[in-house]
């Protein structure tokens, strides 16, 4: 009986090892995959050359439907203005 006993016991304490082992592990992974991603985000916060780019040809399109072209009708100087400080830069 003492057997069983001390074989239950071997059992339960390479189970409970393996357990830890596999915390271990995880957590570690875990706090990589983290700072990972946070530098992936840090990276996105400061605005790119060519995001600037974007959004100043996004400006000029947004300024070249307001204004029209010369078949449209010719929109009045101030409706342009009041249309071009509605808009967002």
């Amino acid at each position: 009986m003492d057997i069983y006993a001390s074989t239950d016991e071997t059992i339960l304490i390479q189970t409970d090892t393996y357990y830890e082992e596999q915390a271990s592990q995880e957590e570690v992974y875990l706090e990589q995959t983290e700072e990972e991603l946070r530098m992936i985000l840090c990276e996105d916060d400061s605005p790119s050359p060519q995001s600037e780019c974007v959004n100043e040809e996004l400006g000029e399109a947004v300024e070249e439907l307001i204004t029209g072209d010369a078949d449209d009708a010719p929109l009045s100087e101030q409706t342009v203005r009041e249309m071009l400080d509605i808009c967002p830069e």
